[in-house]
């Protein structure tokens, strides 16, 4: 969990003004898990929150949990708007970043 929050931290600073708040989630056995995350940031004054799954594939935390987690937050925060992005592992460019990983060694 460690290196998903070192991430975060870097897809922070890089993003810049981009997103006034970027931070990270779990589903289970960490903390915070989605839940509270979407409840802290739009306490903290948020009225749309974008989730990237960090998925490679759309399993069933994609397809079932996720949309199930977010339609009740639609319900909890309605002047909030919600958009969930295709998980990672469907990026358009993983092929060549699989590459460039592989080559680099």
């Amino acid at each position: 969990n460690e290196e998903v929050r070192q991430l975060t931290d870097k897809v922070r600073d890089s993003a810049g003004r981009k997103f006034e708040l970027v931070t990270c989630a779990y589903l289970e056995l960490a903390k915070p898990d989605l839940a509270t995350a979407i409840e802290t940031v739009v306490q903290a004054g948020a009225d749309k929150i974008t989730v990237l799954p960090y998925f490679l594939n759309s399993g069933n935390h994609v397809i079932r949990d996720i949309p199930a987690i977010i339609n009740k937050a639609r319900q909890n925060y309605p002047d909030c708007h919600f958009q969930v992005t295709d998980c990672i592992g469907m990026y358009e460019g993983m092929p060549e970043l699989i590459l460039r990983q592989v080559e680099a060694g």
